[in-house]
């Protein structure tokens, strides 16, 4: 090895072994400063959990469903016939009123989920909604909604067209969402 190179491991070893020796005296601080960082931690709580019943946890969450039930507006049951109103209309709840197209409703969710993603393959904005039967759950697969009623009468002859697909207007209702199948 040359003599310059050795020079300059040895160099990189002594001041390694001092980096190592000098650092942790210089960073670790004193002993007070030490002392100074520690903190006392409190002793946890005493519960005692035999104290609570379920019982209690039961009508305490039905009371909140109570509270927040009597918050909301009372609905308004609404069968006027919108179809021949102008666009963008308000129903009898203060809601906006709304179309939707059908395509089909389906007691198998996989022939629902099939149609969707056809819809949406086609680059149209399709839900399904299921709802209960006599006969079990069925599934209706639909597409919208939209507030012009002109505008996806538009869509209806479109995806017709294209998809060899017919559907038919239905009044889109904000109530019905809490039915939507995810995905």
């Amino acid at each position: 090895m040359k003599a310059g190179l050795r020079q300059r491991v040895v160099g990189a070893i002594v001041l390694t072994s001092l980096a190592i020796i000098i650092l942790p005296l210089l960073l670790d601080g004193s002993r007070e400063d030490r002392a100074r960082v520690v903190t006392d931690i409190p002793d946890s709580p005493n519960f005692d959990i035999q104290e609570i019943a379920i019982s209690d946890l039961t009508r305490n969450i039905q009371q909140m469903e109570q509270d927040s039930a009597a918050q909301l507006p009372e609905e308004i049951i609404d069968e006027t016939d919108y179809s021949e109103m102008e666009a963008y209309a308000l129903d009898n709840n203060h809601l906006p009123v709304a179309w939707s197209l059908q395509f089909g409703s389906f007691k198998d969710r996989k022939n629902a989920v099939k149609l969707r993603a056809e819809l949406r393959d086609a680059q149209y904005r399709s839900y399904i909604l299921q709802h209960k039967t006599d006969e079990g759950d069925a599934f209706k697969v639909l597409v919208g909604p939209m507030m012009d009623r002109k505008a996806l009468e538009k869509t209806s002859q479109e995806i017709k067209s294209r998809m060899q697909l017919e559907g038919h207007i239905i009044r889109y209702r904000v109530e019905d969402d809490a039915t939507q199948l995810g995905g």
